[in-house]
């Protein structure tokens, strides 16, 4: 077998067995994980070169072979390979490719490629010159404007208006049509009604328009617009938003032509006009009556005589004027005149042009001044004490910081959102300044410069192909590309040419994400250039003054309530780009890199290299069955990055922390980052059906959640500097796995050696079976490799931004999930993350300890380590002072004394409550030491505590501590404990399993199943989980695993229903009801007890595919709420995200209350964080809220919203589903005799 078909098989197996990209990416193609910008790993060692030199011939072989493929595939010879000569890497690092491949058919694959290069070369020599002198012309070509209707009698009559007869002028067809405008809605019609969700090709097209009216190609949009409606099938696809779109455009030019044109689709359309409509036809006439010129060139009629089309002037604004006939219009549609300055926004300009052409109309008109809406006050009873008149007892927290200070960091956080981007020092230990160094940094300055006039040329050529495509009437790229300036859109492509891994990247992956970034600053822009950043400087200034330390104001009241009694004006809503759109846009990016960036062949001696090879190669790679296409960076180009070794990170503004208060959330879609768009509900990427039901809410009904979000995101963190030092030491010194720091990549597993060298194997008398183990062998080195490898970058991210902001204060703004549970924006660097990054954080507002904090911190340190969990709060302290020579020897020593804290089940948090506490007993009075060191309280089985609750279960109450005891309850110990008398009972009955089971039940064994069936864990699910728990067991045997796991999930489950016979009930009450709402086509829909409505994003997907350029990319979307559900996943779905919204809603009410107190409160879902000092208030406010939750009619307040939702209509009495669906909902599980004050007075309830 030939070096390279032996590569091929190798690369192959390896594809198949290891997911290319980044930790936490892809799971298929279109799936997406976290979203987030990925760097680099900027230094290695010369021995680490060397190895990755070793890799990087296999990443080579991988590269050439997919090469191969792809013109294997393209030929009907089979070509057989017979060798490849792999270059040697030159002395600056590169690798040289090899020129030319041996094929058993002569010559063919490298005159194919030959052919193919030229063929390449001429296209774009072709496409440069028409650019160079004829590009212009396709831009001139004329634009349709005239609309070809379809109704026969509309035709003629535009016909005949544009005949022009004096008795028609262009004003007076404006009244006709609108007083013909028909008055009927029919169901397609409604379906096209402007509220009404935009979904697919019509958001596609709707954004398509409003970026053509935003870079300045109105009459592109009027001429796409006029095409489709031109055909009777795309018609169906245009909304009345977009017709308004184009109106309002025309308006801004006062062109009352083409204006009267899109209203002659309209009425065309079947559509009736609406405010924004008839404000666009008064605003184009304000416009004319100040411009005459603009009257005459295009108000008029065509003189006798005329043989081409002259327009003179013949203006109309006497009695009865147009405007008046608007208006007379308007009141006879039921539209009230004022709701053209209340209800539609528009710009300061406009409303200004408008009020002129009223004006004209009704001369003694006055804007009606804007009346503060009629305050609104939420409902919910769990809410009546947070929105009462605030009292003596109300202490809002204030920040610790002046008002000079908050408004020199908005300086700087409006500076770096107007950057869009923030450059971070990497901390990984920079290389020596060699020689070799030096050359590599100069080498990437030539070479960028070079590509950055490439990636011009391309992207001018681009915008050239797209124009001519949206010239032919269709929606193409064309204006999302001219949004940015050819400087920012090759600034970005060059920023994600610099991070991408050696192991490439998903292209659909990478395509989403380049096209988020081009929506995210197309936004920030839009901000700046409509004056919403001088409006929000003098807003969020006045705003600071409820927070900063050493202001006052009249009145206490929550921050949001605070910041709409500043009146911030309204802005125009711009409308989300389509995940269709973000991937196309994307993809197309994309390619131009692919195309325009390449490299000398030789990197040693750029300037006299004459052969360029691409940067960038595009390869295949298999992901559950699934072929995947990767974009993948050439290995030269990955080692000339890593011998440069620059040392710093780009990161997006919105992955990094605010460096001031977030602006409070006062919609769902208005708050946290200044300029950066934000949504108060995280979902699947392109899912708008979570939106849509926010938007539609009363204003009010969602108080509570963004008022709840909003006390999140104002705690005030800073990084925990001797932390910070003792990781840093350890990162840059070959890490500490146990310890979470993970091992640079020098100690990643090296390829084989030996016999087992990938080169002696390639021996024709090798045997097959040896290569086949050769293959597992380096398909398992190399994934450990890779896992390695995406565990240190993830740490480089990580300690990178906490070392950017130390000694600084920063903040983490927050939004939710379609649950309701609460995440930080930023995914770097927050308290969500692992025992390493809650250890780097603390509040950067202290308090003092007071007579009870150093207790708080003792216990809170002993619970780390994972000791005395079944113990008291008095044995938990007690334990603590015994060891309190370990716990200071860990402060002052960590690293060379005993190292006690290294054993703890949360080292580094560990430690860092050991240098707390170190702090506070050697202060003067540890009860007046300022600590700013969090502590946790952990909810018990959190999950079934409301399951209990919600069941008035006695049984079950007691074993998650909702009943007061003396020591706190372990539900998973009572689990195994039942599990096991079911054992010994089955054993003495001779059942095999059950006598193997002897002495290997424990609490660890049962303990994930437990823990996850109330969140849905199927039986299926479960055996696994008891299987790997059985598998870990050293003594068991191991031949009984498969039927020793299927009898344990058996007996957990068992258990469980003996112990939470409530729990169970529920659960199948809320299956079923779930099952049969799917079965009726719907998504199963409920609202939350603070309000939050929620639905279900489980469809059926529909396969959406973007074809033509490196590949065709098809991706899942279940984002029409049109598709019929998926049956399983929502009734597998429904409850535990019933429970968690149930969680959610817990957590929001402790955060208000706390808040409402004057506390420090931020939650990890159902972890609550604290000062030590404020530990025991947090603790009563979190059982006394629980209670008053569950004091709701919780089940039949659902049954009530259920059946109101799907079984209300009439027409559901004759679907058999539906009349099970209430006789279901009918039958609410009865409650218990769990008495609920009881709560209140369990000390374990949060511990």
């Amino acid at each position: 077998m030939s070096a390279l078909r032996w590569g091929r098989g190798v690369a192959g197996l390896r594809r198949a067995l290891w997911p290319a990209g980044r930790h936490g990416l892809l799971t298929e193609e279109g799936t997406l994980g976290v979203i987030g910008g990925r760097r680099r790993s900027l230094s290695a060692s010369p021995c680490e070169q060397d190895r990755r030199k070793d890799w990087g011939h296999v990443e080579l072989l991988e590269v050439l072979e997919a090469r191969v493929r792809q013109l294997q595939a393209e030929s009907e010879a089979e070509v057989t390979v017979k060798k490849v000569a792999m270059a040697q890497a030159s002395e600056a690092g590169g690798i040289q490719p090899p020129r030319k491949a041996q094929m058993g058919a002569g010559d063919r694959w490298a005159q194919k490629l030959d052919e193919e290069q030229r063929l390449m070369e001429r296209r774009k020599e072709q496409l440069r010159e028409r650019v160079q002198k004829g590009g212009k012309r396709l831009w001139r070509v004329e634009l349709r404007k005239e609309p070809r209707l379809l109704s026969r009698k509309l035709a003629k009559q535009l016909q005949r208006w544009q005949k022009g007869t004096p008795q028609s002028p262009w004003e007076e067809q404006l009244e006709q049509l609108l007083q013909e405008a028909p008055q009927r809605l029919s169901c397609e019609e409604a379906s096209r009604d402007p509220e009404a969700k935009l979904e697919g090709q019509q958001q596609k097209l709707l954004s398509f328009l409003e970026c053509c009216l935003h870079t300045g190609h109105l009459p592109l949009a009027h001429h796409v617009l006029v095409t489709y409606h031109s055909r009777s099938q795309q018609q169906k696809l245009l909304t009345l938003a977009m017709y308004n779109a184009v109106m309002l455009g025309w308006a801004r030019e006062g062109s009352f032509k083409e204006l009267v044109y899109v209203f002659f689709m309209v009425k065309d359309a079947g559509l009736t006009p609406d405010l924004l409509s008839y404000a666009a036809a008064l605003q184009c006439m304000g416009r004319l009556d100040q411009d005459t010129d603009t009257i005459r060139r295009w108000v008029g009629v065509r003189g006798p005589g005329d043989s081409h089309s002259r327009w003179a002037l013949r203006p109309r604004w006497g009695p009865p004027c147009v405007p008046h006939r608007c208006l007379k219009q308007m009141a006879q549609d039921g539209l009230q005149l004022e709701g053209l300055f209340t209800s539609v926004l528009l710009s300061e300009e406009e409303r200004a042009e408008l009020l002129k052409a009223v004006r004209k109309a009704k001369p003694t008109f006055s804007v009606p001044c804007p009346r503060p809406p009629p305050p609104q006050v939420n409902t919910s009873p769990l809410l009546r004490e947070i929105y009462a008149k605030p009292n003596c007892t109300v202490s809002y927290p204030r920040l610790h910081l002046p008002l000079k200070k908050l408004q020199e960091l908005f300086q700087q956080q409006l500076s770096m959102e107007l950057a869009t981007t923030v450059t971070v020092e990497s901390v990984e230990k920079a290389p020596p300044l060699t020689k070799e160094v030096l050359h590599a940094r100069q080498t990437l300055t030539i070479l960028r410069a070079q590509w950055e006039k490439a990636l011009c040329r391309e992207l001018q050529e681009t915008k050239e192909s797209e124009a001519y495509a949206a010239h032919e009437g269709r929606s193409s790229l064309f204006p999302y590309l001219c949004l940015l300036s050819e400087k920012e859109l090759v600034e970005m492509l060059l920023q994600t040419l610099q991070v991408l891994p050696a192991h490439g990247e998903s292209l659909f992956y990478l395509a989403h994400r380049l096209g988020q970034r081009v929506f995210n600053r197309h936004m920030v822009q839009r901000k700046q250039l409509s004056n919403q950043v001088q409006v929000l400087e003098k807003q969020y200034s006045k705003y600071l003054h409820l927070l900063a330390s050493d202001t006052q104001v009249a009145e206490p009241c929550l921050p949001r309530q605070y910041w709409e009694a500043l009146g911030l004006p309204e802005y125009p809503q711009e409308q989300p780009w389509s995940l269709s759109v973000l991937v196309q846009l994307g993809k197309r990016l994309a390619e131009m890199l692919v195309q325009a960036v390449r490299m000398p062949s030789n990197l040693a001696t750029p300037r006299d290299s004459n052969t360029l090879i691409p940067v960038l190669y595009h390869v295949y790679s298999f992901r559950s069955f699934r072929q995947i296409g990767i974009l993948k960076p050439h290995p030269a180009f990955r080692q000339l990055l890593e011998t440069a070794a620059e040392g710093t990170l780009t990161f997006e503004s919105t992955e990094v922390p605010m460096l001031c208060p977030p602006l409070p959330w006062t919609s769902p879609h208005s708050g946290a980052f200044l300029l950066s768009p934000t949504k108060m509900m995280r979902s699947v990427e392109g899912t708008q059906q979570h939106q849509v039901l926010l938007e539609r809410c009363r204003p009010a009904e969602l108080h509570g959640a963004l008022d709840a979000l909003t006390q999140l995101g104002n705690c005030a963190w800073q990084v925990n500097g001797p932390v910070l030092d003792l990781v840093l030491e350890l990162f840059n010194n070959k890490g500490c796995p146990h310890l979470g720091v993970p091992a640079p990549p020098l100690e990643a597993p090296r390829p084989p050696e030996g016999r087992q060298a990938p080169d002696a194997c390639l021996q024709p008398n090798v045997p097959p079976t040896q290569k086949a183990e050769l293959r597992r062998e380096l398909a398992r080195r190399l994934k450990m490799a890779r896992e390695m490898h995406s565990l240190r970058t993830e740490a480089l991210y990580r300690l990178s931004m906490a070392q950017h902001l130390r000694g600084r204060i920063f903040w983490l703004p927050h939004n939710m999930d379609f649950r309701g549970r609460t995440y930080p924006f930023p995914p770097h660097f927050n308290h969500l993350g692992s025992d390493l990054a809650r250890a780097l954080l603390e509040f950067a507002q202290g308090r003092p300890l007071g007579p009870q904090g150093l207790n708080w911190l003792k216990i809170h340190l002993v619970n780390l380590t994972g000791l005395k969990k079944h113990e008291s709060l008095q044995a938990r302290r007690d334990l603590a002072d015994e060891l309190m020579e370990d716990i200071l020897d860990s402060a002052d020593r960590p690293m060379t004394g005993r190292k006690w804290w290294m054993e703890a089940d949360e080292p580094w948090q560990t430690l860092a409550c050991c240098m707390e506490i170190a702090r506070a007993v050697r202060a003067p009075d540890p009860t007046a030491y300022v600590s700013h060191f969090p502590v946790h309280q952990d909810g018990s089985c959190n999950g079934l505590q409301h399951y209990a609750a919600l069941g008035r279960d006695s049984a079950g109450a007691a074993s998650v501590n909702l009943m007061p005891s003396d020591l706190p309850q372990d539900v998973y110990s009572g689990v195994a404990a039942q599990v096991e008398v079911f054992r010994r009972q089955d054993a003495e009955q001779g059942m095999r399993v059950a006598q193997v089971l002897e002495g290997f039940i424990s609490r660890k064994v049962v303990k994930q199943t437990v823990m996850t069936v109330v969140y849905g864990v199927t039986r299926y699910g479960g055996r696994l989980q008891i299987e790997r728990r059985l598998r870990e067991l050293q003594d068991f045997p191991q031949e009984f695993v498969w039927e020793a796991s299927h009898y344990l999930v058996r007996q957990v489950f068992n258990s469980l229903q003996e112990m939470f016979s409530g729990t169970r009930s529920i659960q199948r009450w809320l299956t079923d009801s779930a099952r049969l709402i799917a079965h009726m086509g719907s998504a199963v829909e409920w609202v939350t007890p603070l309000g939050i409505p929620i639905i279900q994003p489980y469809h059926r997907d529909s396969k959406v595919t973007i074809k033509g350029g490196l590949q065709n990319l098809s991706f899942n979307s279940s984002v029409d709420t049109s598709q019929k559900p998926n049956t399983l996943k929502q009734k597998n779905g429904f409850p535990p995200n019933f429970i968690h919204s149930l969680d959610s809603s817990h957590m929001m009410l402790t955060a208000l209350h706390c808040y409402r107190k004057g506390l420090t409160f931020v939650s990890v879902h159902d972890c609550f964080w604290t000062h030590a000092a404020d530990v025991a208030v947090m603790n009563q406010v979190c059982r006394e809220q629980f209670v008053q939750l569950h004091s709701q009619p919780i089940l039949h307040d659902l049954s009530r919203f259920l059946r109101n939702r799907f079984c209300s209509d009439p027409r559901a009495s004759k679907n058999i589903w539906a009349s099970r669906l209430m006789d279901t909902l009918l039958s609410v599980p009865k409650p218990g005799t769990f008495d609920l004050e009881q709560v209140k007075h369990s000390t374990y309830f949060f511990s």
